[in-house]
């Protein structure tokens, strides 16, 4: 095994310097949510050679998964999202360390789970969460990667301490509210689940992977707010970046 990182990325080396490699190699990343965006958001960073990623996911894989989440199948249906991950990437690079948790992320826990990392990716598909760990990110001035799908549409941004944060920069009812108060607030509205094309997830989790990779390496074209990418994945012309 002592070979199989640099053969992993030998197809790579014309594109970062031996420098940069390492650099994304030892780069902690938290992913939150190994589902359809966080599936191939993991899947991406360990193929591209990163290391030490923490993943967190409190679900099962069901059937309605299997449109678009990488690692949902026949036998995994039942089976905890998040060691199901971690076991799949650990046959591609087996040195990795993968901490995963099988639990859901919230303010008790948020600071144990995120506080090792530099960088937080959101693959979640609920606003709180996205207020939650998005105010921990800001505090803390780490690194926030925030993408969302619907349908055949995305948007993708980033956020550290020098943007505007998630809930400035979209206008959110909740900025100004204690995070009690926020929960408590989305936790009474009904949301309805988006209707989602497995490509579409595949492809804003790539575009997360793509921006992880420029505020590593600090390369040119980073998206950050207040621009957010917008684009409609049936219309390759739509792709836009616009400044809210």
């Amino acid at each position: 095994m002592a070979n199989l990182y640099d053969e992993m990325i030998i197809r790579q080396k014309e594109i970062f310097t031996t420098t940069q490699q390492e650099k994304l190699k030892n780069t902690p990343v938290c992913i939150i949510g190994c589902g359809g965006l966080g599936g191939s958001v993991i899947e991406q960073l360990i193929r591209v050679g990163f290391e030490n990623l923490t993943i967190v996911d409190e679900d099962v894989f069901d059937k309605t998964n299997m449109n678009r989440q990488l690692r949902s199948n026949i036998d995994t249906i039942d089976k905890p999202k998040s060691q199901i991950t971690k076991d799949y990437i650990k046959k591609i690079n087996p040195n990795a360390n993968i901490t995963s948790y099988n639990m859901k992320i919230d303010v008790d826990n948020v600071s144990d789970i995120i506080n090792n990392c530099k960088i937080v990716i959101d693959a979640v598909d609920n606003i709180f969460t996205r207020v939650l760990i998005s105010r921990f990110c800001y505090d803390n001035k780490l690194l926030f990667i925030h993408a969302a799908i619907d349908e055949t549409t995305g948007q993708l941004t980033s956020f550290n301490y020098d943007t505007p944060t998630y809930e400035e920069l979209f206008n959110l009812k909740s900025k100004n509210m204690s995070i009690d108060e926020a929960w408590e607030y989305y936790n009474d509205i009904n949301f309805r689940k988006p209707q989602v094309l497995g490509t579409t997830a595949a492809i804003f989790g790539c575009l997360e992977v793509n921006e992880v990779i420029k505020h590593v390496l600090k390369l040119d074209d980073r998206i950050l707010a207040p621009n957010l990418l917008q684009w409609d994945v049936f219309s390759p012309l739509s792709l836009d970046i616009i400044e809210l």
